[in-house]
């Protein structure tokens, strides 16, 4: 990871909002400034890059840490009153939320000297280099693998929690990690027969049945960054109206890997989608947006939705994940983790054409499980 490129680029985006020092407070931008993941701020300007953390972390930080300066304060407020003396004089910009932490930046530093902002990250952060890259497509690949285990063990009887279980001792088996989430308490979606009609189901106990659809929705973490792919399965054998709404989100999803190809902007992918979606007659069933920015959250910049603005360009790492949701009964949601790779001409161009690189190999094509 070439971390003093994505320190330069970070702070030219500061610059442009007059700021000389960036500050961050969420592990993922510490991490991107510097490489460590733990428990820390990290503080960047043009002069040197420092890690305040506790004396707990502090070694870890300094084996980890690329050309940092690691600085040790106690935790807690500790941590902050070091972090203010490091901005004493400095024109700051943060990725802080909270509003005690912002509250006493601005009252040492004064409030003039302290923006919240956390675009100097996302902007940078939106276009992934190869290592990047790198990173995202392994991450891929362990969950093409856990797909093929998932087509093995699901059957009638097992449980959700159950293929929940081999998932995740499989993942560590291959080299990946877990991410976690405030928003629910697992890691993975797994959902069969009723349950796969909620997008974001919770694992149950539910044993599957015979003719359940059991949606996959895998993410996987690869050193630090995640790839986020879905694929549904049926038990047994799918009746018409199964195979109706599968082959619709088969062709949506395709559609809107072509339409990346094409599209100068994420808010004509997902109409590309959803357009498909409602003359096929499920319009109301697609109740989530076409896609997101994958990188080192699951959900980041850019966001494919129909009132999209952000443009399509070349480093760019997205998920394709049109659905159909029949509440009660079942539901049906393919996703691939995808690279823009180049382009061709300008972006304003409606002659643009873009190279892309589908990182999930696994089939996309009706998989009935005995």
């Amino acid at each position: 990871m070439l971390v003093k490129d994505h320190r330069k680029r970070v702070l030219e985006h500061a610059e442009k909002i007059g700021c000389s020092t960036v500050v961050s407070f969420n592990p993922e931008d510490t991490f991107y400034l510097t490489g460590f993941w733990g428990e820390s701020v990290g503080i960047c300007s043009r002069d040197s890059t420092k890690i305040i953390t506790p004396a707990l972390e502090t070694n870890r930080a300094e084996e980890v840490a690329l050309s940092c300066e690691v600085i040790s304060a106690e935790r807690g407020k500790g941590m902050l009153l070091r972090v203010i003396d490091e901005l004493a004089g400095k024109s700051v910009c943060t990725d802080s939320t909270d509003f005690h932490t912002i509250k006493m930046m601005a009252e040492k530093l004064g409030e003039k000297n302290v923006k919240v902002n956390n675009k100097p990250f996302t902007m940078s952060r939106i276009i992934k280099d190869l290592d990047e890259q790198e990173n995202i497509s392994k991450a891929a690949k362990i969950i093409d693998c856990l797909f093929n285990l998932s087509s093995e063990q699901i059957r009638k009887n097992k449980k959700e929690i159950e293929l929940l279980a081999l998932l995740v001792s499989e993942t560590y088996i291959l080299g990946g990690t877990l991410v976690s989430y405030k928003s629910t308490r697992f890691p993975f979606i797994i959902a069969g027969g009723p349950n796969a009609a909620f997008p974001h189901s919770e694992i149950t106990t539910r044993p599957f049945s015979t003719g359940d659809t059991v949606i996959v929705d895998l993410v996987v973490q690869y050193e630090g960054y995640v790839a986020d792919a879905t694929r549904t399965f049926v038990i047994g054998h799918a009746t018409d109206e199964i195979k109706q709404a599968y082959e619709c989100v088969k062709d949506a999803q395709q559609t809107g890997l072509d339409s990346l190809r094409s599209a100068a902007d994420f808010g004509n992918v997902d109409l590309a989608c959803r357009n498909l979606v409602i003359d096929r007659g499920y319009g109301s069933k697609f109740i989530h947006s076409t896609g997101h920015g994958i990188g080192l959250e699951v959900h980041e910049s850019p966001w494919i939705s129909k009132t999209g603005k952000e443009k399509v360009m070349p480093g760019m790492c997205v998920t394709i994940e049109p659905g159909v949701y029949v509440n009660g009964r079942f539901g049906v949601r393919i996703e691939d983790s995808v690279i823009i790779k180049s382009a061709n001409g300008k972006i304003d161009s409606p002659k643009i054409r873009n190279t892309i690189s589908n990182l999930n190999s696994f089939p996309k094509d009706l998989i009935c499980l005995s």
